[in-house]
């Protein structure tokens, strides 16, 4: 101990010549590999992503974070070595090894960084142990070749770099331990890189963690090495598997529950296959139920997301509202269409609502489905049409990279839409209206036109030319400034296209992402809790054959999107949904949803909620008389029921997001 001290002191007095040598030996290794993560980072970042579209659309708002992260984990890998190289004796064998054993750890970590890299350009997912135990058969490897020579972005640049990068790294410690021996080895320079190297350190972990921070872009730039300490981590803690047992007998709950909430068009399904537990085929093809329909012409869609439109603000779900709606275009569509009063989302935030919209079904409680589970074999609404013959766009004000809806979109779509000089919902959308109009109802095929707006947007004064007056408002007087401005845009937006010919067979479908709390519950922040505040949206309706002035008061979800729109298509497919189609006969209330982890089922009047932390701690309030969850209820057997419920589906819901067990491959061959 006394030695260690001796050590220490001696830090800020005379070191021995060997001693400085190998702490820049290792200085220098440090900054060498730093500086090869750079360039792997600038090839990511800055280049297309497999399929010729830009991976990220930002590339100048990840880079520094990227590089900051990379110096970040290599300095604290390094530090036991430096400080090694510092405190040991000049005689001890282990300084022999300290320089090797660390150029071996991170030597080994460039490939597997390069690899998880392509794995993000072409799956827009992190290389994982469970991923490699996805796509560990033979044919995968077989594929190999052919993926890296069909790179829209530069064919076979992975195989260059995987070849230069171990070279480059000795190449530039030579180079930097050149230049530190020329300019002489000694305590003053030492001191003046310590205090460089922890203040840089201290200024990255202040600008990820306080200055510029962002979970999704940070869960973008994770770095493998933590990827795999989370992978070993989550492998000793057996995470993501359920008791065969619990996984059978929730299966048949959830058979069931659905069964009961179908109602009669539940019997037109057949499950086929245990190891996927929702996954069910209809005993009728959807070929014979369009050659026995009366449908003439295949109607288009037009899917709407408004961003953070929550329904404690919209004027048809709020009529006695004194402060009057900020809201009318939405409210005139429930006027002329068919509306929900009781709808809630799938997930929060934006990335959680948009995917259980397209799913059928939750995204999971725990993980982030975007980015974590991106190789989960998932249709949606769109790549289903897309396969029967619509053409299928996706328009986005926001870069859908941000949170990897993107990967998701090149999944489900034929093209997605983004420019960053157009990110205000006024151009937004006559960009978008003009580009519907000039060419994709021009292809002769029926389309599916899915967008989401921006400027409703926390801080909410992304609006063009917002008044100062109106930036002093309080932040809940802002968004309903915003929010009007933006239904002011939606209404230019549809009115630019009702003139078409082909308006006249389009469904216009318009609906939240998510809501937004200002301060209800005690709730600010969109990822607090699950409260109405940030998940009761609304939904409206319009198109052929659906009445106006229909408002339906059954609770419902985002989960409930995607069955409805292939059933408006009449297109029946096999499919995992836990939603069902709005427009069946005498539907029942059922509204499943993990806003922000939260564990939330909607039946009957009641809507209970808990985050599965304590099996005691869970609220339930009654929906139809209060959906501003001002009235807390009593517990009673029926609230727990409706608790025990809600655990049993997420529980199976996120094990088969998990598990990949939502569709059969071999039916998307």
């Amino acid at each position: 101990m006394e030695n260690l001290i001796g050590k220490v002191k001696s830090l800020g007095g005379t070191l021995k010549q060997m001693e400085l040598e190998g702490f820049f030996k290792i200085l220098s290794a440090l900054l060498s590999f730093w500086a090869i993560h750079g360039v792997l980072r600038g090839l990511l970042l800055f280049r297309n992503n497999a399929y010729g579209n830009p991976f990220v659309a930002k590339p100048d708002w990840y880079i520094f974070h990227a590089i900051c992260i990379d110096f970040i984990w290599i300095a604290e890998m390094a530090l036991p070595f430096l400080l090694l190289a510092l405190l040991l004796p000049s005689a001890s064998k282990v300084r022999r090894v300290l320089l090797p054993f660390f150029v071996t750890l991170q030597g080994i970590l460039l490939p597997f960084t390069l690899l998880d890299h392509e794995f993000c350009r072409f799956l827009g997912t992190h290389f994982s142990i469970s991923l490699l135990d996805t796509y560990k058969d033979v044919s995968s490897l077989a594929m190999l070749w052919d993926y890296v020579a069909a790179d829209q972005s530069v064919p076979y640049l992975q195989w260059v770099v995987l070849a230069l990068m171990a070279p480059a790294a000795y190449f530039l410690w030579k180079l930097i331990y050149g230049a530190f021996a020329r300019r002489g080895i000694r305590v003053s320079l030492f001191r003046g890189w310590i205090i460089g190297c922890v203040a840089f350190f201290g200024f990255s972990e202040l600008f990820l963690k306080v200055i510029w921070t962002g979970t999704n872009r940070m869960r973008k730039l994770e770095p493998v090495v933590s990827i795999f300490i989370g992978d070993v981590a989550d492998m000793f803690s057996d995470k993501g598997n359920l008791d065969p047992a619990y996984v059978k007998a929730a299966t048949e709950t959830a058979r069931r529950v659905w069964a009961e909430i179908e109602g009669p068009d539940a019997e037109d399904y057949e499950y086929v296959d245990e190891n996927y537990p929702l996954y069910r085929v209809p005993k009728v093809s959807s070929k014979k139920i369009a050659d026995n329909s009366l449908q003439s012409v295949r109607p288009n869609f037009l899917v709407i997301f408004m961003e953070s439109q929550r329904g404690m603000d919209v004027g048809y779900l709020n009529p006695d509202d004194a402060r009057g709606s900020v809201t009318p275009v939405i409210d005139s569509l429930a006027r002329e269409g068919a509306a929900w009063s009781r709808f809630y989302v799938g997930g929060t935030p934006t990335v959680g609502g948009v995917l259980s919209s397209h799913f059928g079904f939750p995204v999971h409680s725990s993980r982030s489905t975007a980015t974590e589970l991106a190789n989960v074999n998932v249709p949606s609404f769109a790549s289903v049409l897309r396969d029967s013959g619509y053409v299928t766009h996706f328009f986005a004000a926001a870069d859908p990279a941000w949170d990897n809806l993107s990967v998701w979109f090149q999944k489900w779509y034929d093209r997605t839409h983004y420019d960053r000089a157009y990110e205000d919902d006024s151009t937004f959308f006559d960009v978008s209206a003009k580009f519907i109009r000039d060419s994709l109802a021009k292809k002769g095929k029926p389309f599916v036109a899915s967008l989401i707006t921006r400027s409703n947007h926390y801080p909410f004064n992304l609006v063009p030319g917002m008044s100062d007056e109106a930036k002093a408002l309080s932040q809940a007087d802002r968004m309903r400034y915003t929010m009007g401005w933006a239904d002011r845009q939606l209404g230019r937006f549809i009115n630019s296209l009702s003139v078409e010919p082909w308006f006249k067979d389009t469904y216009v479908i318009v609906l939240g992402d998510h809501g937004f709390p200002q301060g209800e519950h005690g709730v600010s922040a969109i990822g607090a809790d699950g409260y109405s505040n940030a998940s009761w949206i609304p939904f409206v309706m319009n198109g052929p054959g659906i009445s106006g002035g229909v408002v339906h008061e059954e609770a419902a979800s985002q989960s409930d999107i995607s069955p409805t729109i292939l059933a408006l298509a009449n297109v029946r497919v096999a499919n995992s949904f836990l939603g069902h189609n709005l427009l069946r006969n005498s539907p029942k209330p059922f509204a499943l949803g993990v806003p922000a982890g939260v564990r939330a089922l909607s039946l009957q009047d009641l809507r209970v909620m808990n985050r599965k932390v304590n099996d005691g701690e869970f609220r339930a309030f009654n929906y139809k008389i209060d959906p501003r969850e001002d009235s807390l209820l009593k517990n009673t057997d029926e609230i727990l029921a409706v608790k025990r419920l809600a655990d049993t589906l997420v529980d199976l819901n996120d094990w088969i997001l998990t598990k990949n067990r939502v569709t059969r491959v071999e039916q998307n061959r």
